[in-house]
């Protein structure tokens, strides 16, 4: 049996008669791309804050007043592991980091 078929078991009479397949079509996502939702005219004018926080190890706000262009700083996080991101006291879900071309962006992963 595959994804696109179902397995109906079949009655006739009050009694059991055996299985049937039958085909059914894979149910669409309820929402493939967030500009289709019926809301977002008003959601894409909302403004808010998101924070997404990465310790770091021995960073004092000297090293802040002091930073150049380039220094790197260590992390005490695991490089592997999703960072979460916040809009205000509630988790929205985890992230990532990517570099592209000198720029760093950050990759919503999953919802919390």
């Amino acid at each position: 049996m595959t994804g696109t078929e179902l397995a109906v078991l079949a009655a006739e009479g009050g009694g059991m008669t055996g299985l049937d397949l039958v085909r059914t079509t894979p149910a669409a996502p309820w929402m493939t791309r967030i500009e289709a939702h019926p809301s977002w005219e008003t959601l894409s004018q909302l403004r808010i804050t998101m924070r997404v926080g990465v310790a770091l190890n021995r960073f004092r706000v000297r090293d802040l007043l002091t930073l150049k262009v380039g220094q790197v700083f260590e992390s005490v996080s695991p490089e592997t592991e999703d960072v979460p991101l916040m809009v205000g006291q509630v988790q929205l879900g985890w992230s990532e980091f990517e570099v592209v071309d000198q720029r760093m962006g950050l990759r919503l992963t999953r919802l919390g």
